[in-house]
């Protein structure tokens, strides 16, 4: 019985523990910490090759010439068609910025080696996106994972990989196929669609990869 106390009261005090210093960590700060990291970039250009990992459809990889320009301006120069995520190229913590949101810290995670702080962001007007849960690194406030929850086209894992720059590498996207909008019209004969996979109801999953190379971060018009 003696034992089972002393068991017990080394649990409580672990969880009380752990909770006190989750209280430690503000929410808000981490947020604004990984949206300073990036604040100064107002436009990038890059080269990218996308590769797509969907059951129902064989494409070969595809080159682009992705450019950004605050707030909104995204081109994607590309021969062909390319599937893209409609959130893929615009710097992700501005896109969080511009969203009125309650912040919850939910906890660390390690990821690839990285100790991340958990948030989760919780809109406060209704829209199409329901939650979106950050895993931001403790050591330098970049965003290491992340995963939008919307109404209507279920959910969507980013995952980012970075070098020297603090625009990532490679983001590899994981979301959901089930009644994905193709546009067939502008397909050519290098692609392939087994329409009865495509048909399917079942949930399944797809990804999409994409590398980038030389970037040229807040260039000039005789840069690009």
């Amino acid at each position: 019985m003696k034992l089972l106390i002393q068991i017990y009261v080394f649990i409580l005090f672990a969880l009380l523990s752990a909770n006190a210093f989750s209280q430690d960590i503000d929410p808000l700060i981490v947020l604004d910490s990984a949206q300073n990291k990036i604040q100064h970039i107002k436009s990038y250009t890059a080269d990218a090759e996308i590769n797509v990992d969907v059951d129902f459809l064989r494409m070969s990889p595809r080159k682009a010439k992705i450019t950004y320009q605050y707030p909104n301006k995204l081109d994607v120069d590309t021969k062909g068609f390319i599937m893209i995520p409609k959130y893929g190229f615009r710097p992700f913590m501005k896109t969080v910025a511009g969203e009125d949101n309650m912040v919850v810290f939910a906890g660390r995670e390690d990821i690839d080696g990285n100790t991340c702080f958990i948030l989760k962001l919780l809109p406060k007007a209704d829209g199409k996106i329901v939650m979106i849960k950050l895993w931001i690194r403790i050591d330098d406030y970049l965003v290491q994972r992340s995963e939008t929850f919307t109404r209507r086209s279920g959910s969507f894992l980013i995952d980012f990989k970075y070098g020297k720059q603090l625009l990532p590498d490679k983001m590899t996207f994981k979301f959901e196929t089930k009644g994905i909008n193709i546009p067939w019209r502008i397909m050519g004969n290098s692609i392939e669609v087994d329409e009865g996979k495509f048909k399917d109801k079942d949930m399944k999953t797809g990804s999409v990869s994409i590398v980038f190379s030389n970037y040229i971060v807040n260039f000039n018009d005789d840069d690009r």
